[in-house]
């Protein structure tokens, strides 16, 4: 786990354990459970009926769990962009199969892979990996005795415009306890804290051989700096 003064160097402790390849491609398992809902939005977005989309799913899913993902070409390099090329192969192959003619690559510009698709995909990568943090910040708290961090940003972002006592009262509600507006509100701060933790660890372990470069970029590419200005240098 990183502390903020590994974070604010520049150097990120969980930037030193995350190997060659990505995680989720060595437990694909992992990957459905984390990454699926953004495959399935992008084929959706990507392929003409519902139907297709629901058929490559099914099928790209199960080949993941029991077969893994094909052979990852070492070097540094964004999990996204490797997963959006391989299900976008995926949804032609499917095209391909269902053709009654042959069909070739250049057939096939009217699936809209670089525009409204790809928005689609960006869009849905970044709510599976905020999704992925906010449930890596529920398990935090069911760890610590006392920690209410899950609930007080929860809180915070679902009633902004209250203040810290109301605040405070909602969360003593939810977890059965009293709390002062003086305790939600170091709750608070400590939770924006390892909320941006967290989400630092979660992109870095989608990126092989991370930088605190590559990191920067992928969390301005995806939106999310605003998370972790504070934690970077």
């Amino acid at each position: 786990m990183a502390d903020s003064s590994d974070v604010r160097s520049g150097r990120p402790r969980e930037l030193k354990l995350i190997s060659t390849h990505w995680t989720t491609v060595a437990n694909p398992s992992r990957f459905v459970t984390r990454y699926g809902a953004a495959v399935r939005a992008y084929l959706r977005a990507l392929l003409p009926t519902r139907d297709d989309a629901d058929e490559v799913e099914q099928e790209f899913l199960l080949q993941v769990v029991e077969k893994g993902f094909p052979t990852v070409a070492p070097g540094r390099g964004l999990f996204r962009h490797y997963l959006i090329t391989i299900v976008r192969n995926a949804a032609f192959a499917h095209l391909r199969k269902r053709s009654k003619q042959p069909v070739v690559l250049s057939d096939l510009s009217h699936i809209p892979s670089e525009s409204s698709a790809d928005r689609e995909w960006q869009s849905s990568w970044r709510e599976c990996v905020l999704q992925n943090t906010w449930n890596a910040l529920r398990e935090h708290q069911k760890k610590a005795k006392g920690n209410l961090f899950h609930t007080a940003l929860k809180a915070s972002i679902e009633h902004p415009g209250e203040d810290s006592t109301a605040l405070a009262a909602r969360v003593s509600v939810a977890a059965g306890q009293t709390l002062s507006a003086e305790s939600f509100r170091k709750q608070l701060s400590r939770a924006r804290q390892r909320f941006g933790e967290l989400l630092i660890e979660e992109v870095s372990r989608t990126i092989t051989n991370v930088t605190p470069a590559l990191l920067e970029k992928e969390l301005q590419e995806l939106d999310l700096m605003k998370y972790v200005k504070a934690l970077l240098p």
